[in-house]
């Protein structure tokens, strides 16, 4: 093999290392990128989740409230018209 044969390999050889190197560096940016990016992600739903699981528990005690002031309110009223009936019914 002749020296300038070897030569032009070489110089060959450095421009394929050089494109790799190249690519390699811009997937290591891209990585990191989408590493900062996903952080900042799940740092904004981890935000979301609290907030709402702070309205889902408020959510529930009004729920639990009214479904017990409902349930009070209709026995009264059960109760009401079981004495109302209990008295005869209207009087004309």
């Amino acid at each position: 093999m002749s020296d300038q044969a070897r030569t032009q390999e070489l110089l060959l050889l450095g421009q394929i290392h050089g494109l790799v190197q190249s690519l390699k560096d811009g997937q290591d940016l891209q990585n990191r990128r989408m590493d900062a990016f996903e952080k900042k992600v799940d740092d904004r739903f981890d935000g979301m989740d609290s907030r709402l699981r702070t309205v889902e528990q408020k959510a529930a005690v009004m729920g639990a409230v009214s479904g017990g002031a409902m349930a009070v309110g209709t026995a009264l009223i059960i109760e009401g018209i079981k004495q109302w009936l209990g008295r005869g019914g209207p009087t004309p």
